[in-house]
């Protein structure tokens, strides 16, 4: 078992068992706002998130793109119910990526990129059997700019288009313990051309803090 897939067991199995043993509550404990920062990845196929060749779900077979998230992030309560909520949500970040600028670009042709953006959305919670862990979906866009993409695509100005299932867990007083994963597109809108796109599964791990 890769590294990455023991990571990525334990932090599940962790969220699961500590929300066994604190009392039952509602979303009542969520703050109107929190603040944290996330980590993560975004790939083209499941195996390079998890350290394996092979492709199985994949989103794009003909282009390499891989990018590393380091984002802020921002949760403000636009409607709470005690079993449900809506949050605006805003993340400001700076991404570091490596591509293949061609489809037959093998490893040591590869460039290396950043991006820096901001995404805005809605996300849509609901709790978990009445304890500390939440479940919620959450689609969001922003503009991005991305010094270097595949050929597919052109760099510079563009918007991303993000989807993702997550959970929350409330691990002491005001600290939150963040993970989802999700699917990612970016493109100008076809502003630019070339514009096929760039499209990423990713898995993303973080922290709240309530106020």
């Amino acid at each position: 078992m890769s590294k990455k897939v023991l990571i990525i067991f334990l932090s599940l199995n962790t969220f699961l068992a500590v929300s066994t043993v604190f009392a039952q509550d509602s979303l009542a404990h969520y703050y109107k706002n929190r603040l944290g920062f996330a980590t993560g990845t975004g790939v083209q196929y499941i195996g390079q998130l998890v350290g394996i060749g092979r492709k199985g779900f994949t989103v794009a077979s003909n282009y390499y793109y891989h990018v590393n998230f380091y984002e802020i992030q921002f949760y403000h309560t636009l409607k709470k119910h005690p079993k449900y909520q809506f949050d605006l949500l805003v993340q400001p970040q700076y991404n570091v990526s490596r591509y293949g600028l061609y489809p037959e670009s093998v490893a040591a042709d590869y460039l290396d990129s950043y991006e820096c953006g901001l995404n805005l959305g809605l996300l849509y919670r609901r709790n978990w059997g009445g304890g500390p862990l939440s479940y919620y979906v959450a689609l969001s866009t922003g503009p991005h700019y991305a010094s270097g993409v595949p050929h597919r695509q052109m760099s510079g100005f563009l918007f991303a288009n993000n989807l993702v299932a997550g959970l929350n867990l409330k691990v002491y007083k005001t600290l939150y313990a963040d993970m989802n994963f999700g699917l990612r597109h970016m493109s100008n809108a076809g502003t630019r051309l070339p514009n096929a796109g760039v499209n990423n599964p990713v898995f993303k791990e973080g922290v709240l803090m309530g106020f």
